[in-house]
């Protein structure tokens, strides 16, 4: 059965979000915990600012038990000391593998049709995949959403107007600031949000960059293509003071701009306005700078209220992506349901074949040679014949391997076949 548990923006505040995000270098020893102390064959742990998910296969036909195990091991391995269990959600089945579809299509971002969600889905599974936590039935899940969200994407308009929480960012940003072409901007952090804000900006004009990422050469890789100067992390806190635009967009997991920070900048009294855009979760900057003179601090639930217009857009697109979604997903059904029976169908055919060619071997001296080519046709077509017929009832009870019926549940027995 696949299934999938977690946390997303619909259903805790950031600063629960913050608490259960999952740094790559965390998945593989949580993914090991998991698959340690539950019944489960299969994962994939996915984690962003707006979401922690885990995807996961078992033959129990029943996942309220690893749900159960899963929650709880995510608590003690984040250290997480309150009770968040009422902020999980839960599906399986075609509801599973509906709600990935929706999710590498961008239907369930914070920003209607965002594009980055299918990159960050494709790394997550290429990162669980190198570590062996996949197997077919994951991968070939992961592999059927992203051909649906390539589908969603091409087919419907849902990704008309903003197409980023970064872009929605910066569009914020120059509504409060105006003109930032001679505005100063320092930017942390050198991944994909960051350059993607980048991005944005360079085409709002902005041209005055200074770049800070924790390794100093992937800042300066940035600041090589953006025509800005890099700066060691360290020295972060020197050039907050003389920038109007700051923004971080990092993994760092803490706090990299403190109150103290802004409160003296180094002895550089400040007057003009300052934006600061938190685009980092867990978040990179203290929330309590919001309370200083001149300062506007934006972080990423901030940003869900000025999406609304885009998201109503976009909404328009929602009815057609979701019959993309049903045929995609009834096809992956179609080979996950036909993959359940066909080790089935094979213990029977040879099952069938075993039999005869043993019923054959003990009688053949039994014969002269023409007697038993003769018989031994005709115990073939047999055997054949009875081996369709098995099979042709095999799929009508199961609804082709839809669904587990008694009669299904005995022929396993019969053939003493002990699988999901």
């Amino acid at each position: 059965m696949i299934a999938v548990l977690g946390i997303n923006h619909k259903t805790a505040k950031v600063d629960i979000r913050e608490s259960f995000y999952i740094s790559s270098n965390k998945v593989g020893p949580l993914a090991e915990e998991i698959l340690q102390k539950t019944d489960i064959q299969e994962i994939l742990v996915f984690s962003t600012c707006n979401r922690t998910e885990v995807y996961f296969y078992t033959k129990s036909t029943c996942h309220k038990e690893e749900n159960k195990a899963i929650i709880g091991i995510l608590h003690e391995f984040l250290n997480c000391k309150k009770d968040y269990s009422e902020a999980f959600y839960s599906y399986k089945k075609r509801a599973a593998i509906k709600h990935l579809f929706r999710v590498t299509s961008g239907m369930d971002s914070m920003l209607l049709g965002e594009m980055q969600i299918v990159n960050q889905v494709k790394e997550a599974y290429l990162l669980c995949t190198k570590m062996a936590l996949t197997d077919a039935i994951l991968m070939r899940l992961f592999q059927k959403s992203f051909e649906t969200s390539k589908r969603v994407r091409s087919e419907t308009d849902i990704q008309k107007g903003a197409t980023s929480i970064s872009y929605v960012a910066i569009d914020q940003c120059v509504n409060e600031l105006g003109d930032i072409r001679e505005k100063k901007i320092l930017l942390v952090g050198a991944g994909e949000t960051a350059r993607k804000a980048l991005s944005h900006l360079k085409k709002r004009g902005g041209e005055n960059f200074i770049i800070a990422n924790r390794t100093l050469q992937a800042a300066e890789n940035l600041a090589l293509k953006s025509g800005g100067t890099a700066v060691p992390f360290d020295e972060l806190s020197k050039h907050i003071g003389e920038c109007d635009i700051i923004i971080t967009a990092t993994n760092a997991g803490r706090h990299i701009i403190s109150h103290s920070d802004v409160k003296s900048y180094a002895g550089v009294t400040r007057v003009a306005p300052q934006m600061f855009i938190d685009l980092s979760v867990p978040r990179n900057i203290d929330q309590s700078i919001s309370k200083a003179d001149n300062i506007s601090l934006l972080g990423v639930d901030d940003l869900q209220m000025v999406t609304d217009k885009t998201t109503r857009i976009r909404t328009l697109s929602l009815v057609k992506a979701e019959e993309i979604i049903d045929e995609m997903a009834a096809e992956y059904l179609e080979w996950y349901n036909n993959r359940k029976l066909r080790s089935i169908i094979k213990t029977i055919t040879t099952t069938l074949q075993q039999v005869h060619e043993k019923e054959l071997s003990s009688s053949q001296k039994c014969y002269s040679p023409g007697e038993f080519l003769l018989i031994k046709e005709y115990s073939g077509r047999l055997s054949q014949k009875y081996s369709r017929l098995l099979i042709k009832s095999l799929k009508k009870l199961s609804s082709n391997g839809h669904h587990d019926s008694t009669a299904l549940k005995k022929i396993k027995d019969l053939f003493e076949i002990h699988e999901e």
